[in-house]
């Protein structure tokens, strides 16, 4: 644990990666809540492009956002250390962020390329730090990773409704420039607090945590990359590739909340409340308000659990996500169903509320749990790596999204919500049946606990409890 002490039973480390990440959040979703929303647009210097334009140009520039996670992560673990690829990631994406507030075309996709790479080197990075600021075995890393999502929702909350109101009423431009200032308050923030991560976030060469002995042939085979993995290793890289398959799936559901649903807010909505009409990408923000409002209570139930000595496996939450986030998806059945019957061809705006609540507790169950289930599962040598391919999936869910919201826009919002809802929970159910089976596969490493681990997890409760 960091030398620089503790703050409410954690690390100080963990609030400056809190407020880093929440305002490299701000400038994220400030401009992905209005991305979708500008390139329909016909006024303000929007591009007009159809529905399908949209959604496509969309899914692939978020894909690259998170494929580019892969080649930031093995960049950290290789050659920079996650520090200093998320403090170059940073500046990238400053002036990624600050070129979209010029107008020519030219400008605006040289912009989305820096923020595609300057998100590749800080996005899985910074997670990464996080996991490193808890010793193997200390319970509080699931509340820590949770403590850290509700900084990346508290920056996705401002931006939905301070860019997204600016976006929309004075010119989308205009708010794409203030997610840049965003970018910039996060700069600020890491490199001020670097003294508070001074054991975290640098290049390391070896495991020496796990104490490993190699013959001449294993050393030479370790130097080969993944033939240096013994057996164990080799059924913990399985089991996260299992995770990597749930988070395919949650993401590419889950991610029509920039795209499908938020057309569907924009163009099939109701969203006149007490004779004023909500701004769309304020109902971006529901999901970060949920989160906020909710986050707590969710890290509480685990520390409870795991004080018990009952907390679930990861593999199991993630089920449990998956399936409450079908459930959401039931809310938008009921909305397409109103919209088709109704004289006017729109929805109430209870059903999208209803929808963003549920997705928002299946994503407490799955989001943290998966980040932290691969910082103690991964072997040590290739934990960004393997940050990098989660970041990577998620990515290609991203993709998958859109592409789902494209066939939303052939098929009918109806026949799209019934499947996902209907293939989610049963996904989510079979998950939680064969928890046990799967999580053989860790060989006992996401359950490792050591005297001091625990020890530090009751001062984290007493210091809760007062």
């Amino acid at each position: 644990m960091e030398n620089q002490g503790t703050l409410f039973g954690h690390p100080k480390g963990l609030m400056i990666l809190f407020f880093t990440e929440m305002w490299e959040r701000f400038s994220y979703y400030g401009m992905r809540g209005i991305l979708v929303l500008f390139l329909v647009s016909t006024t303000h210097g929007g591009y007009g492009w159809s529905n399908e334009e949209a959604l496509e140009l969309y899914g692939t520039y978020t894909m690259f956002v998170y494929l580019m996670s892969i080649p930031g992560g093995i960049l950290a673990d290789k050659v920079l250390g996650q520090k200093n690829a998320v403090i170059i990631g940073g500046f990238t994406l400053v002036a990624g962020h600050l070129l979209m507030a010029y107008p020519p075309e030219w400008a605006f996709y040289t912009a989305l390329c820096l923020i595609v790479v300057g998100t590749g080197l800080l996005k899985p990075n910074i997670s990464t730090m996080v996991g490193g600021l808890y010793k193997e075995g200390d319970s509080r890393r699931d509340s820590g990773f949770t403590i850290f999502y509700m900084g990346i929702n508290l920056g996705a909350l401002l931006a939905s409704l301070i860019v997204g109101y600016v976006g929309e009423v004075y010119g989308w431009h205009y708010g794409f420039s203030l997610a840049g200032f965003g970018m910039v308050l996060g700069q600020i923030v890491f490199i001020w607090g670097r003294k508070y991560l001074h054991r975290v976030g640098n290049l390391t060469k070896e495991e020496n945590s796990e104490n490993r002995i190699f013959t001449k042939d294993q050393t030479q085979a370790a130097h080969t990359g993944f033939l240096g993995f013994n057996k164990q290793e080799w059924d913990r890289i399985i089991v996260i590739l299992i995770s990597f398959i749930i988070v395919l799936v949650f993401w590419a559901s889950f991610e029509q909340a920039g795209g499908l649903m938020n057309l569907y807010a924009l163009q099939y909505t109701d969203r006149v409340v007490f004779g004023w009409e909500v701004p769309t990408a304020w109902l971006q923000g529901l999901n970060s308000f949920f989160i906020l409002t909710l986050g707590g209570i969710v890290a509480s139930i685990w520390i409870a659990l795991a004080k018990r000595g009952k907390n679930p496996p990861s593999i199991f939450k993630m089920g449990l996500g998956t399936a409450i986030l079908g459930i959401g998806f039931i809310f938008m059945v009921f909305a397409s169903l109103q919209r088709n019957s109704s004289a006017d061809g729109l929805s109430s705006l209870h059903w999208l509320v209803f929808a963003y609540l549920f997705h928002t507790i299946g994503e407490l169950a799955l989001s943290p749990v998966s980040l932290s289930f691969i910082t103690k599962v991964a072997p040590k040598r290739i934990v960004a790596s393997m940050m990098g391919l989660y970041f990577a999936v998620t990515g290609l869910g991203n993709k998958l999204a859109s592409l789902i919201g494209i066939w939303a826009q052939r098929l009918g919002e109806l026949e799209i919500f019934m499947c996902i809802a209907g293939f989610t929970i049963v996904l989510g159910i079979i998950l939680m049946i064969l928890t046990k089976r799967i999580n053989k596969l860790t060989h006992g490493q996401e359950d490792k606990k050591h005297d001091e681990a625990e020890a530090q997890t009751g001062q984290l409760l007493e210091a809760e409890a007062s």
